[in-house]
């Protein structure tokens, strides 16, 4: 099942945001928020030594609550884990204030982050809690397809396609006419589309969708699945393909974004510029209504002071990732620039 992130309580005053995770996708807008020096608050398990003829002894592992200022982020590569690194600043009265610990958060966790937030991670985590927009799933092989709408926290199967020329394999093109068919049929209001199954089915019908209907191959993603089947769909969601349907779709955005900015840029557009000084000089005459930068230069605290004043502005700040193409070009020529609400030269 798909649910989104709960904010549960939020405290800009006091810079204090408690949330509830419930997916992989949680966990990568939080990798992207917390960042170093921010503490962080929640259940998480622990060693417990005792002192045994003058050796510290590992006695076991409990639960307790602690408050770390954090280090280090990262998310495991192949679990749904985010690890934050840091020292404890809070705790029980038998753990060593200043020692190393990672909270190790999951799906269903429920922590607390503090910190001086910036509008856009508030935005950011506003966002991810809203409701999660429909993907359809479509698993399939030589004998049947199975498609599914995932839309919040409900899977619904809305259709099953039986192959009746299964024996006949010169007819088999008739089959991925009819599962293509059901496909168009159900994507109209979806975000995106996962195609799979275990063999190469699925490629087929992608190919019969690219030649009839091209437009509907940019929001398909094909993945592998072992069944044609509601297993099949279910060991997606277990697998995690609704998180890159998020992550590719905020690619497809900001690749979007930064290809208008490079065009503008080659028309000499005077509602554009790039580069720390002319941004600056941007920012502080109240021209910016959106400032671009690289996740890269986005660790920098100058880079920060400009975007909060941006914001204070009345601006929108859009961090661009450098995972992608247009991301990396974009980072090569400074990794900063703005869109500007009127020309400054």
């Amino acid at each position: 099942m798909v649910a989104n992130l709960k904010i549960i309580k939020i405290d800009l005053k006091a810079g204090v945001v408690t949330l509830r995770v419930d997916d992989e996708t949680d966990l990568w807008h939080l990798q992207n928020v917390i960042e170093r020096h921010d503490k962080v608050c929640s259940v998480t398990i622990r060693n417990v030594f005792i002192q045994r003829d003058g050796r510290k002894v590992k006695i076991g592992r409990k639960p307790m609550r602690l408050t770390i200022q954090v280090e280090r982020v990262e998310q495991h590569k192949h679990a749904n884990i985010l690890r934050i690194t840091g020292k404890i600043v809070k705790g029980p009265e038998d753990v060593k204030i200043g020692s190393f610990h990672t909270i190790e958060v999951k799906p269903g966790n429920v922590l607390t982050i503090m910190k001086e937030w910036k509008k856009y991670q508030i935005e950011r985590l506003r966002k991810a809690e809203k409701k999660f927009p429909p993907v359809l799933l479509v698993v399939v092989d030589h004998n049947e397809a199975t498609l599914a709408i995932v839309k919040n926290s409900k899977v619904e199967v809305v259709s099953e396609v039986i192959n009746p020329y299964s024996l006949h394999e010169e007819k088999q093109e008739e089959f991925y006419k009819k599962v293509a068919t059901e496909i168009v049929k159900h994507s109209s209001n979806t975000k995106g589309i996962v195609l799979a199954g275990p063999g190469n089915v699925k490629k087929n019908v992608f190919n019969v969708i690219k030649e009839k209907y091209p437009e509907i191959t940019k929001k398909i993603i094909l993945e592998y699945s072992s069944s044609a089947t509601k297993a099949g769909i279910n060991e997606l969601l277990k697998r995690g393909v609704l998180f890159k349907i998020v992550k590719e779709s905020r690619i497809q955005e900001e690749t979007k974004m930064i290809k208008d900015f490079f065009e503008r840029l080659a028309k000499n557009d005077d509602l554009v510029t790039y580069g720390l000084d002319a941004v600056k000089e941007a920012v502080k005459l109240g021209a910016v209504d959106t400032i671009l930068v690289s996740d890269v230069m986005m660790k920098n605290s100058e880079i920060e002071a400009l975007c909060s004043e941006v914001e204070q502005f009345g601006g929108n700040v859009e961090v661009i990732s450098t995972t992608h193409e247009m991301g990396e070009r974009f980072n090569r020529i400074g990794g900063i620039g703005a869109f500007l609400r009127f020309k400054i030269k």
